[in-house]
């Protein structure tokens, strides 16, 4: 079975998942935006059973914006990471796993709350990697 590592910008906060992902499920909804400030929030669901921390476990700090609606950051770096709040799933967050997923986006949810930015313009510029 595939194991794979991830973690806070810091490393105060390690983890492991066992087990293939069928896909990336990206929430755009107005609450993910504004935690992430990016284009949402892009998780991996995982089977509890499949999921350990390997340090930093008690490291972490969870804002209960709803009911429904938590986010827990590393204390030193603010890294989003692992949300435990399911009894039978953790909601990883896709970009803290080290190692490659071997999937691509699955699930795009709350569209409706995209932001009117969240496209690529006809003019759109790649760069391979980062130019310092």
């Amino acid at each position: 079975m595939t194991i794979r590592t991830g973690g806070c910008l810091c490393g105060a906060r390690r983890y492991e998942v066992e087990g293939d992902f069928d896909g990336v499920w990206v929430c755009h909804c107005s609450l993910c935006r504004k935690a992430t400030g990016s284009v949402g929030n892009a998780i991996l669901i995982v089977p509890r059973a499949h999921f350990r921390w390997l340090a930093g476990e008690d490291h972490g700090v969870t804002f209960a914006l709803r009911q429904s609606y938590t986010i827990t950051r590393c204390k030193t770096c603010g890294t989003p990471l692992p949300a435990e709040t399911d009894e039978k799933n953790v909601y990883v967050t896709a970009g803290t796993l080290d190692d490659p997923l071997g999937t691509g986006i699955k699930t795009h949810m709350f569209c409706a709350s995209r932001a009117d930015w969240d496209h690529d313009r006809s003019d759109v510029r790649y760069f391979d990697e980062r130019s310092d």
